[in-house]
């Protein structure tokens, strides 16, 4: 349910409810449990995105690291965040005078993602402390957001009036409910830790989720120049691109791996998944990372994104043409 953008008492009390049921990162996650390694953290399709043929230890690896890296990826989507507060916040409300409560609505909205992105980051440590990995050989691996292209653009963007920020805010919140609605499927064989930590983040995210969708609603009713109205119209073009573009280079560090084998276990039966992706043509890859690829098409593809989908045409904002999700089922062992 999204509040009305300018009945302030449905704001008040968004923000109320934020407030009263927000958890305690340190008390309301089972940290102290540590990590089990017989486990998988996600389940995967028969091809394990674009890995097909492994066996059961190179499909529970793949499905430990794939579980890493969507940590990471929200810890650093939702931790850049708040680097963009000024331009893509505090400044649009400001300049548009929005009303108080919109305000206290968005400072709960910053401060919960600031949490989120610290709760992904300890899983990963404590991955690192209990396999005995070493935290930056791992972080080799993993996305990295801070300094990147998508950073700038989207602050560019926003410095120039632009929203593509929200449209990207929207994506990953959404994107972020479907990973645990797959995963919840599948709760008993995966990890209770890396479980929980997605659970709680659900309960967040679904109370909060509404508040990109308000500010984009904001961008439609605010006065704009013929330059602010062509720029709202491709954000959503900005915010797809350049999300990929950043996706795609951070799954390219799994060939790190190699470099790692002789480091750890864990690298080194990663880095034997590598010659299944070698055997797999490079339009395929892309193809099945588009459409059939579970989290990581839900990314890449907008068409996964059916609120987000409802908002663009509801503005008739652009977007790049997407093919039709063929996502199959998912599996905690080999199928068959």
């Amino acid at each position: 349910m999204i509040p009305t953008l300018y009945d302030d008492l449905s704001l008040e009390k968004q923000a109320a409810t934020q407030q009263a049921k927000a958890w305690d990162i340190d008390t309301q996650i089972p940290w102290d449990r540590g990590v089990d390694s017989s486990k998988f953290f996600l389940p995967l399709d028969a091809d394990a995105l674009v890995f097909p043929g492994l066996g059961a230890a190179q499909r529970r690896t793949l499905s430990q690291y794939l579980g890493l890296v969507i940590n990471a990826t929200i810890a650093e989507m939702e931790g850049v965040i708040d680097l963009l507060r000024r331009p893509a916040w505090e400044d649009m409300l400001q300049k548009h005078s929005a009303n108080p409560e919109l305000w206290a609505l968005g400072e709960s909205f910053f401060a919960e993602e600031k949490k989120h992105s610290v709760a992904f980051n300890r899983f990963i440590e404590v991955f690192c402390q209990v396999e005995g990995v070493k935290l930056a050989s791992l972080r080799r691996l993993l996305p990295q957001g801070r300094g990147s292209s998508l950073l700038a653009a989207i602050r560019m963007n926003a410095e120039a009036g632009g929203f593509a920020f929200w449209w990207l805010v929207a994506g990953v919140e959404e994107v972020s409910v479907q990973i645990y609605q797959m995963m919840h499927k599948h709760e008993k064989a995966l990890d209770p830790l890396y479980f929980a930590v997605h659970r709680m983040h659900l309960e967040e995210e679904a109370r909060h989720r509404s508040y990109a969708f308000l500010m984009l609603e904001l961008a439609q009713e605010i006065p704009s120049t013929l330059k602010e109205k062509l720029i709202r119209k491709t954000d959503l073009i900005l915010a797809q691109t350049m999300t990929a573009a950043w996706v795609l280079q951070q799954l390219s560090r799994v060939r790190v791996a190699k470099e790692l084998r002789d480091e750890h276990p864990f690298f080194q039966e990663l880095s034997s998944c590598l010659p299944a992706l070698s055997k797999v043509p490079l339009w395929k890859v892309f193809h099945n990372l588009f459409t059939s690829a579970p989290y990581i098409g839900f990314v890449l593809n907008v068409r996964h994104q059916k609120q987000t989908l409802r908002y663009a045409q509801k503005f008739g904002v652009w977007r790049v043409p997407m093919p039709v999700p063929q996502m199959g089922a998912l599996f905690t062992e080999v199928s068959g």
